[in-house]
């Protein structure tokens, strides 16, 4: 019975720390996810970057295909959110600046009218859903340092290690069925 209960108790405390999985988009299978709340591009960044699944670590979005964008503002979040997109160091070239694609000039964009326009001495950085569903803004930087948003992290999609939470939870599962059976 000891035993039981405290099987029963890991399970609980490893299952409320784990918040809900990325969502995978069949387009490329990588995961995705929302964070809301309020961070400015740089903390989104660095948040994102230190942030894993499925053994791989996350970065800010980056949206390289038209069905890429309608999938990450229509599935994922209609909030406005950061995406790893900066013009940050050399004004008018826009480049991802983390992931696979780091480094990289954009290959597709979505850019709402009249945008990007480095309004109010200088946007640096890219978000997503602002004004219109789907629709890109240069915001953020030294002409709105506070601007805040939440942000999209992504996730590749390939699988390596699992991470060390998922293996306790299927740790502590195996133990709780191993104790009912011999108790059964």
């Amino acid at each position: 019975m000891r035993k039981t209960w405290i099987a029963a108790l890991i399970g609980a405390a490893l299952s409320g720390s784990l918040a809900a999985a990325p969502t995978q988009w069949a387009g490329n299978g990588h995961f995705y996810e929302f964070i809301p709340g309020q961070f400015t591009w740089q903390q989104a960044f660095d948040a994102a970057q230190a942030t894993s699944f499925n053994g791989q670590q996350g970065y800010l979005a980056t949206v390289t295909s038209g069905a890429e964008n309608g999938f990450l503002s229509t599935s994922i979040s209609r909030e406005i959110g950061w995406l790893g997109g900066s013009d940050d160091g050399a004004e008018g070239n826009w480049t991802w600046r983390d992931g696979p694609e780091a480094g990289q000039a954009f290959t597709y964009t979505n850019w709402n009218p009249g945008e990007p326009n480095d309004c109010c001495t200088g946007e640096d950085f890219l978000h997503l859903n602002f004004a219109i569903v789907g629709g890109w803004n240069d915001h953020g930087g030294p002409g709105n340092p506070n601007q805040l948003n939440g942000y999209f992290i992504e996730f590749n999609g390939q699988r390596t290690v699992p991470e060390p939470g998922s293996l306790a939870l299927l740790a502590a599962g195996l133990m709780a069925l191993s104790l009912r059976r011999r108790r059964g």
